[in-house]
C-alpha cells in the first residue's frame, strides 16, 4: 500500500521557518487511497453507552430500560443484537437498512405493538424473538421481507388475538413457530399450511374455543401431531355452550359433526347470489322461448292460408 509521509526538513532548514524550504523538499500530494482511509477513520463504529460488545460481532443492550433503539452507529457487521428487557416502543423502518449480516435478533420484553413492513428486507435474519410484548393482531405479510427466518417466537403476547391466515406469508425456511400463552380463540389453516419447513409448534396457553370454527384447526393438527412438542394434552379449548375446558385428545371428529350442516355467512351469500342468478337466467330462458313459440305460430298461420288461397283457385 502506498504511504502518505512528510520528508524531513532539511538540515540546514529550521523548521520554524518555512518560508525558505526548497520547492524541491515540499510534501508530496496524498494519494487517493489515503484520503478514503483518512474519510473513513472518523467513522469507525463504537459501542453505544451502556450498551456490551465483547466482539465487533455481538451488542448487548439488555435490561437498559431504553424508550427507543440506542442512538449511535452500530457496527456495520454486526450479526447479533439483544435488546430484551427494555421499553422500546417501535422500531425504525431503516434502523436495519446498513446490517446486512444481522441474523438474531432479541427483542422480547418490551412494548412493541407492531413492526414495520419491510424493516428486516436487507438482513439474513434467522432468529427473532419478539414474545412477551403488546402485539394485538398480525398483519398480512408482517414478517415477509424477513424470508430467511428459521425460528420465530411470538409467545406471551397476552393481547394477540387475531392472526392473517397471510401473516406468515413467504417464510418458507420457518421451522420453528411459537404462539404459546396469547390471546387466540382460532387461527386460519391458511396461515400454517403456507409453512412447508414447519418442524414445531406452539399452540398452548390460548383460550380456543371449540366450535365450528376451530374444527380445520383440529383436524390439521391431528393431521400433523407431530410438530407439537408436548402433544394434544398439553393444547385446551372450551365448549361453547359450558365453556368447559377440555384437552384436544378428548375431540375427535364426532365432536364437530354438527358442524357439517351449519351456514356460514359465505354460505348464505352464495347461495342467495347463485337464487338470484338462477332466477334471472329462468326469466330470460322463458321469454326467449315463448318469442320462439310466437314466431313458429304466425309461421303457421301464414302457411294455413296459402293452402287455402291455393284450394280456392283449384275449385275456379
Amino acid at each position: 500500500m502506498p504511504s502518505c509521509t512528510v520528508p524531513a526538513f532539511p538540515q540546514h532548514v529550521s523548521a520554524a521557518s518555512p518560508a525558505t524550504v526548497p520547492a524541491s523538499s515540499a510534501m508530496p500530494p496524498c494519494q487517493p487511497l489515503c484520503l478514503l482511509l483518512l474519510l473513513f477513520l472518523p467513522l469507525a463504529p463504537s459501542c453505544p453507552a451502556g450498551c456490551a460488545c465483547k466482539d465487533s460481532h455481538t451488542i448487548d443492550c439488555r435490561g437498559l430500560g431504553l424508550p427507543g433503539v440506542p442512538p449511535g452507529a452500530f457496527p456495520l457487521f454486526i450479526k447479533k443484537i439483544l435488546l430484551s428487557n427494555n421499553r422500546i416502543q417501535e422500531i425504525p423502518g431503516d434502523f436495519f437498512m446498513y446490517y446486512g449480516d444481522l441474523v438474531y435478533l432479541d427483542l422480547s420484553n418490551n412494548s412493541l405493538s407492531t413492526i414495520a413492513k419491510g424493516i428486516f428486507s436487507t438482513t439474513k435474519l434467522m432468529y427473532l424473538d419478539l414474545r412477551y410484548n403488546n402485539f394485538s393482531q398480525l398483519s398480512p405479510g408482517a414478517f415477509s421481507s424477513a424470508h430467511r427466518l428459521i425460528m420465530l417466537r411470538l409467545g406471551n403476547n397476552p393481547r394477540l388475538e387475531l392472526v392473517d391466515e397471510a401473516a406468515f406469508r413467504s417464510l418458507d425456511l420457518l421451522q420453528v413457530l411459537e404462539l404459546n400463552d396469547n390471546a387466540l380463540e382460532a387461527l386460519s389453516v391458511a396461515a400454517l399450511s403456507s409453512l412447508p419447513s414447519l418442524r414445531t409448534l406452539r399452540l398452548e396457553g390460548n383460550p380456543w374455543l371449540c366450535n365450528c370454527t376451530f374444527a380445520n384447526l383440529f383436524l390439521w393438527l391431528r393431521d400433523n401431531a407431530e410438530v407439537l412438542p408436548a402433544g394434544f394434552a398439553a393444547i385446551q379449548c372450551s365448549l361453547p355452550r359450558d365453556m368447559r375446558k377440555i384437552t384436544l385428545n378428548e375431540l375427535s371428529d364426532d365432536s364437530f359433526t354438527e358442524c357439517e350442516f351449519s351456514l356460514t355467512l359465505t354460505d348464505y351469500l352464495i347461495i342467495f347470489f347463485s337464487g338470484v342468478c338462477v332466477s334471472v337466467t329462468a326469466i330470460t330462458t322463458s321469454f326467449f322461448l315463448a318469442n320462439i313459440v310466437q314466431c313458429f305460430e304466425r309461421l303457421g298461420l301464414f302457411k294455413e292460408g296459402d293452402d287455402d288461397d291455393d284450394d280456392d283457385e283449384e275449385n275456379n
